[in-house]
Parts: C-alpha cells; sequence; structure tokens
C-alpha cells in the first residue's frame, strides 16, 4: 500500500519511474499506477516538478487496457513516451494532454471535495477543445519523429458525455493537420479511446476506456 505524503522525494520518483518503466499487464499497470496517483493530492500533484511521467503512465494504462494489449511500459528516453506489446508486436507512442489555456489544476479542489460543475461550465471546456487542440498539435508538428510513432492526445476537458456526437467531427477536425506525421492518431476523451488517422487516411474506430472503479 502506497503511504500518502505531502511531497514527493526525487528517491521516491525515480522509484516509481523506473517501477513504471518495467514491462506489465495492462490491468495490473493500471491497478499500480492508480494506487500511486492517489496517494498524491491533487495541490502536490499539480505544482511539483517532475511528475510528466506519471501523466504518460496514466495515458499509457488507458491505452493499453482499452487496446486489450499484453504488456505495457513507459519508456526512459526522450521519445517515445511509452511502449505497448500486442501479441508480440511492440508499438511506440508519444502521449500529450490537451487543455483549457492558462488552467491552474494545482488550485482546484482535490477530487474528494464536493463542489458545483454547472451545466454552463461543461459547455466552456467543450468549447475549449479545438484550441486546446490547436496549441498541442502545433507543438508536435514542430518535433520530427520516426514514422512508425504513434500519437495519443488526452483531452482534459470532461463534459460528462453530453456533447460526444457533437465533439466527434470536432476533434477530426482538430487532428487532421498532423494526420500524416504519425502512423495511428488517437483521441483518449470521456473514457473512450478514439482513433481517427491511420498513415495519413481517416481510419475511425473507438474502444472503452473509462471502468466503473474509476469514478
Amino acid at each position: 500500500m502506497t503511504k500518502r505524503i505531502d511531497r514527493i522525494p526525487n528517491r521516491t520518483l525515480d522509484t516509481w519511474e523506473a517501477e513504471l518503466a518495467n514491462w506489465m499487464q495492462p490491468p495490473e499497470y493500471r491497478h499500480r499506477l492508480d494506487e500511486i496517483l492517489r496517494s498524491i493530492p491533487r495541490s502536490i500533484f499539480f505544482r511539483q516538478a517532475g511528475l510528466t511521467f506519471l501523466r504518460d503512465a496514466w495515458i499509457a494504462s488507458r491505452v493499453a487496457d482499452a487496446l486489450s494489449s499484453d504488456a505495457v511500459r513507459l519508456v526512459s528516453a526522450d521519445r517515445p513516451d511509452f511502449e505497448v506489446q500486442t501479441k508480440g508486436q511492440i508499438d511506440q507512442f508519444e502521449a500529450t494532454e490537451a487543455d483549457m489555456d492558462g488552467r491552474r489544476r494545482g488550485d482546484e479542489p482535490n477530487g474528494s471535495a464536493i463542489r458545483q460543475d454547472p451545466v454552463e461550465d461543461w459547455r466552456k471546456r467543450f468549447e475549449a477543445i479545438p484550441a486546446a487542440l490547436d496549441r498541442v498539435i502545433s507543438k508536435k508538428l514542430s518535433k520530427e519523429y520516426r514514422p512508425d510513432t504513434n500519437q495519443v492526445i488526452y483531452i482534459n476537458l470532461g463534459c460528462y458525455g453530453a456533447y460526444v456526437d457533437e465533439g466527434l467531427p470536432i476533434l477530426r477536425k482538430g487532428t487532421f493537420p498532423a494526420k500524416d506525421a504519425f502512423r495511428h492518431l488517437f483521441v483518449l476523451w470521456e473514457g473512450t479511446l478514439y482513433r481517427f488517422w491511420e498513415d495519413g487516411a481517416y481510419a475511425f474506430d473507438k474502444w472503452q476506456s473509462a471502468r466503473v472503479t474509476d469514478f
């Protein structure tokens, strides 16, 4: 059991990162990662430097689980962010997060706190998606990747599933500029992993990534 902490020592971060860089089956990986994340207060997670690898591991755990892969791990090198193994084949993934510009999540209440979330705010988050996608896509296109690299964009702008039908064309349009830069281009949004592009061509598919235990 991981003990709850106020600040994460560098030694602990190194231990976690090394652990998450080992191949694990997706259910085991997801369980261990969620155990680590539950031990970190929101204010620490979003304010302390050096925790990006945990976000990448969270994305990796959801992708590997959704795709029913055999194993998953973080990669300690600069690129890729993580690898997924399925039927003996290893696929490399870049992970990135799209969110509201200037959002200060460290100032928001912890997940256990009860707070109002009016429908107007759902819509505000939804309408922020195009600009958020544009920012992360522009950053990705400023770099070069191997042609067999896959990209996953986690959209951290949840709307409780209220605008999925309206949102899918927006996601397709927003990811279009990067369709030729990656082998597969995925979006993780509203508890679902969506694939929009494969080798530059539109190739829509989707897989459930959320579990009942996530809520």
